[in-house]
């Protein structure tokens, strides 16, 4: 059904719009790849870090998706916590998460969790990119923050909710009477909404794609954008690849297992000893604090000894912050990971440390980066960073240059800048002008495609008063009159301080 993942990862660099985003994850997912994937079109572009096949990180020169504006925009940060931390980390070359925890704006907790949220927007966005080029580099570079996403839930989500649909029907084709099925003993697999637990089901059945519609009652769409994605993912597949599995598995050697030893009745545990840190805010703030910053600190930072440490003070360091954080502390999956990955951390700094030729190794980089600071000929000044930092795509700054542009009746030129926009940031708002600048471009033309586009716009948005006065103006042009009545209405119904409605309405009246 799809080349395997070694055929497609052998291709170096290439078009998504020959291999799709969500196939390339699922390559990287099941070799367990680190490398960096770095993706371009037009004017934008992201550096994606994956680490044993699971995407850590993401760079990207679009303005809203860096984490300042993230949280403003979520409502998590004000607009003035937003300038003033933004100048603060110019000048101070600090990280924007570490600043906002220092200055009280947001937990270690909470920023972790934007953190994690901030990663996945800006990954979904890239199901989006269906013409980008993409080139993979076998070189990854070390995160800031210790974040991991689950590719297999990515992947169901992109494609669900995020993929363009003419893209998934592009890659995923199939005749009629094909059946498909579930693939037996799937270990793991992404966790199921209710539409996907229904539909995997009715998969047991062996049905064709028409009678899946049929039994779930889900559309064309739901249904080919859940079963590519399940597909790929090897939950689900056509009969004869689920019939092929099925035999590769019973041709296996099963062992015979021993019979089980008979059952010992456990002896009652004392509730005594220390409670779980789970709900002790300040325990698990420390915990994630330290979590997201291990990453970036050398042996020596990670376990806070001095250059010249000694055995005996190094082993008590070591204990000492692997008791603070050990993993029985904690409860929650979530945390206690989070422990585990800790200690796994100050253990191998212990182990780097405890060997003569390691500590001297790590001696000799401190030095050397240390002499480096010292040469440098100076940092740039707060305007030069500043000026490197945003040097960002900003769906804002094209949108107003749009609007400004079609105020001056320049139409081909604020078609060109709203595009920009939708580039950037795909909300319905840039939509909505979009098409309102494209039909004024030649009305006669672009008439049947405005209006196509402005009724998925308010349906994806239906208060958004741009839009259904647009979808109005359009309708009116192209004679579809109750068309343009309906939509002038629902304007004016979400804005009635606008008397302009009311005036197309009765010039509407007047001309029927």
């Amino acid at each position: 059904m799809f080349p395997s993942p070694s055929q497609v990862l052998r291709q170096r660099e290439g078009l998504l719009a020959d291999t799709p985003f969500p196939l390339l994850l699922q390559a990287l997912m099941v070799e367990e790849r680190t490398c960096t994937l770095e993706l371009k079109v037009r004017q934008r572009e992201k550096r994606i870090l994956f680490e044993e096949g699971s995407p850590v990180a993401c760079q990207s020169n679009l303005l809203h998706e860096t984490l300042g504006k993230y949280l403003v925009e979520k409502g998590k940060l004000s607009e003035a916590d937003y300038q003033k931390s933004l100048a603060e980390s110019v000048s101070s070359g600090m990280q924007m998460g570490g600043l906002l925890v220092q200055k009280g704006l947001i937990s270690p907790f909470d920023l972790y969790k934007q953190l994690q949220a901030n990663l996945a927007h800006k990954l979904l966005d890239c199901f989006r990119w269906v013409d980008a080029k993409y080139r993979l580099i076998a070189d990854a570079e070390t995160p800031d923050a210790s974040v991991r996403m689950n590719t297999a839930q990515l992947i169901l989500t992109g494609v669900e909710g995020v993929m363009p649909f003419d893209a998934v029907a592009t890659h995923f084709t199939f005749t009629d009477e094909r059946r498909f099925g579930q693939m037996p003993a799937v270990e793991s697999g992404p966790k199921l909404s209710s539409k996907d637990a229904r539909l995997l089901q009715q998969l047991r059945q062996r049905p064709t794609f028409n009678e899946l519609m049929e039994r779930t009652g889900f559309d064309m769409e739901t249904v080919l954008r859940r079963l590519y994605a399940l597909c790929l993912l090897g939950v689900a597949g056509f009969v004869e690849d689920v019939d092929a599995r099925a035999v590769e598995l019973s041709s296996r050697v099963v062992p015979v297992a021993a019979p089980p030893p008979e059952p010992v009745a456990p002896e009652p545990v004392a509730a005594r000893g220390l409670p779980f840190s789970d709900e002790d805010v300040a325990t698990r703030d420390a915990l994630v604090s330290a979590f997201l910053a291990h990453r970036s600190k050398d042996p020596f930072a990670l376990l806070e000894v001095p250059e010249d440490v000694q055995p005996l003070p190094l082993r008590r360091a070591f204990l000492a912050w692997a008791e603070r954080f050990s993993p029985l502390r904690f409860q929650t999956p979530e945390l206690k990971e989070k422990a585990e990955s800790l200690l796994a951390a100050y253990a191998r700094a212990y182990g780097t440390l405890s060997d003569a030729e390691q500590n001297l190794l790590w001696r000799k980089r401190r030095a050397a980066h240390r002499e480096k600071e010292r040469t440098a000929t100076g940092r740039p000044s707060t305007a030069e960073q500043f000026r490197i930092r945003t040097d960002l795509l900003d769906a804002r700054t094209q949108f107003d240059e749009a609007r400004r542009r079609l105020t001056d009746k320049q139409y081909a030129g604020a078609f060109e800048y709203f595009e920009y926009a939708c580039d950037i940031e795909p909300k319905p708002l840039h939509h909505a002008w979009r098409a309102w600048a494209r039909y004024l471009m030649k009305p006669e033309s672009h008439g049947r495609l405005a209006l196509q586009e402005l009724q998925e716009v308010v349906r994806q948005e239906p208060g958004l008063e741009d839009g259904w006065a647009f979808l109005g103006e359009v309708a009116q042009g192209e004679g579809q009159w109750a068309l343009a009545d309906e939509a002038l209405r629902k304007a004016f119904k979400i804005n009635p301080k606008n008397r302009r409605y009311v005036e197309l309405l009765q010039e509407m009246a007047r001309r029927r």
